[in-house]
């Protein structure tokens, strides 16, 4: 983990080196000068952009990476099967050869079925990295690619022989809206995040392929012309399904909160 941090501290610092370089942009626009020959130049000088100008936005290529922790829980249902020669719970035979029963269990020797809960909780590293475009500034269009790890505590059937993890990766679509881009109290770098991912994975006995659905909100703070960095905190619903028939009601979520660098 202290390798992943230092890292990203060496990116920020490498492409906001990039970016300090001044270019003519919106934002920074350059004071054009006369030089003794009388040919114009520029100059590396910004004068002070317009409110106008500044809420216009920049568009073009969009990145967003995310380092943090997540909190991980699954659930499922798991259908026992039982022939007619295994013995029902709270059935016996008697000294005359009658089968009796003491439980809601009829005494005929017919094959059965019971249903068992499953869970896990575990807790793990998330990483998260987007590609996409950002237009006007207003929102993001990106595609998601992510990696969850966990460790933690299984319960219910058979928790013995179940392993005590969980990983899941996948990608899909996604939007990032900043709502308030407009805005000159300090709130036009909060943005809100919808996205879904097919993910292939599972924890605990739990799941094989699934599909969830995040929600994601935080703030960022300017460190150069296009590199912001900040807080995030998000979670998602999950669905999962395997090629079993006995389990059934497989899904869970996650509460996650990291660190993110954005490019846009």
């Amino acid at each position: 983990m202290k390798r992943v941090i230092l890292f990203l501290f060496a990116f920020v610092a490498v492409v906001s080196a990039q970016d300090g370089v001044k270019e003519c942009s919106v934002y920074s626009p350059c004071k054009s000068t006369v030089s003794s020959e009388g040919e114009s130049s520029l100059s590396s000088y910004s004068e002070p952009v317009s409110d106008d100008a500044r809420k216009q936005g920049n568009s073009g290529f969009f990145f967003d990476l995310t380092v943090g922790g997540s909190l991980r829980h699954l659930s499922a249902v798991k259908k026992i099967y039982h022939s007619a020669t295994d013995d029902k719970p709270g059935c016996h035979f008697e000294m005359d050869g009658r089968y009796v029963c003491d439980g809601p269990y009829t005494s005929s020797r017919q094959s059965w079925n019971e249903e068992r809960d499953l869970g896990y909780t575990g807790m793990g590293p998330l990483f998260m990295a987007r590609f996409g475009g950002v237009f006007r500034g207003m929102f993001a269009v990106f595609a998601n690619l992510e990696l969850e790890i966990t460790r933690g505590d299984v319960s219910g059937w058979n928790e013995n022989d179940r392993k005590q993890r969980s990983i899941f990766m996948g990608g899909g679509p996604g939007v990032t809206v900043y709502p308030f881009f407009r805005s000159d109290d300090g709130l036009e770098n909060m943005y809100v995040t919808v996205a879904g991912d097919i993910l292939l994975g599972g924890g605990g006995g739990i799941g094989l392929l699934g599909v969830n659905a995040m929600l994601e909100a935080g703030y960022l703070w300017q460190m150069s012309d296009r590199i912001f960095a900040g807080p995030a905190i998000g979670g998602d619903i999950l669905t999962t399904g395997d090629l079993s028939e006995d389990m059934s009601d497989e899904g869970g979520f996650c509460i996650w909160i990291g660190l993110k660098i954005v490019r846009k």
